[in-house]
């Protein structure tokens, strides 16, 4: 009888999701390998990608248009959100006295099945479908960091913590988050917000990386994702300082030879500059 229904709900979500039923019983399938696996470096830093292979992702790209995109996420929320951006999250914080930046410790490996199940029956009072959806979304039980569903899931489940920060900070600090990044600009005193936020991330499963933490004030400078805000919306000196030499590279001995000179990728820094200078000229 649970092999029928399971059936059935298989067909019914395959119709929504514009696929076939043997596609979504293969890649649910525990000993189908569905991940590419491997790890990312940025610098200093090291990050796990599990980045889903081509019919799951399409399988997950439905899903998330489809379904889960009919869940807006927080008003505090700017990454990976419609409209909002990594410049609408940093503005937010320009000219203030104290700018103070937050961490939560792997992000997404901490988003695990049992915070993402209210979220998925807030989009499926169908346990067997829910069910389905877990499987299709999750690996070994938590988010995989590089699925399409990821981040906006995420975002969902974050959405209670997000209200809980805002109304426990109140007028006094102003909030926002990019993905992993929390910021908060004002004048109260700092070690009872970080007190605050950190007891409030604790109690909802997850954790600050209180080595990344930093409070910044005026007369320093203040950078929130990468951006400094102390006056508005910059890139750091160095950053200028980088885009300018490798822009004359360019201009005296071709792109190939500035490329291995660059301290950045050049057409993702050349995306980000526009974009910065489009959302300026738009907040002007």
């Amino acid at each position: 009888m649970q092999s029928a229904v399971t059936d059935q709900v298989v067909k019914k979500l395959a119709r929504r999701l514009g696929t076939s039923a043997q596609a979504i019983r293969m890649v649910t399938d525990p000993k189908t390998q569905n991940y590419r696996v491997y790890v990312q470096r940025q610098g200093r830093k090291k990050r796990l990608i599990e980045a889903p292979k081509v019919i799951l992702k399409r399988i997950q790209r439905s899903l998330l248009d489809t379904t889960f995109s009919h869940g807006p996420p927080s008003t505090w929320s700017h990454g990976f959100c419609l409209g909002r951006s990594i410049f609408s999250h940093a503005v937010l914080h320009t000219r203030k006295d104290v700018v103070v930046t937050m961490d939560i410790k792997d992000f997404f490996p901490s988003v695990n099945s049992l915070k993402i199940h209210p979220v998925l029956r807030s989009f499926s009072p169908d346990e067997s479908e829910l069910q389905l959806m877990m499987q299709l979304v999750t690996r070994n039980g938590r988010l995989p960091q590089g699925a399409p569903t990821s981040p906006h899931l995420a975002n969902l489940v974050f959405s209670p913590i997000d209200e809980a920060i805002a109304r426990s900070v109140g007028t006094r600090w102003v909030y926002s988050r990019y993905a992993d990044d929390l910021a908060f600009s004002g004048h109260d005193p700092v070690d009872m917000l970080i007190d605050t936020v950190s007891e409030i991330v604790l109690r909802n499963g997850f954790c600050i990386a209180t080595k990344k933490t930093r409070v910044m004030r005026q007369h320093h400078r203040q950078k929130v994702t990468g951006l400094v805000v102390n006056r508005g919306l910059n890139l750091s000196r160095e950053k200028r300082k980088n885009w300018r030499a490798t822009l004359h590279r360019i201009n005296t001995q071709g792109m190939e030879a500035a490329e291995p000179h660059c301290p950045f990728k050049l057409n993702g820094f050349a995306a980000f500059y526009k974009g910065l200078g489009k959302f300026k000229e738009a907040h002007t």
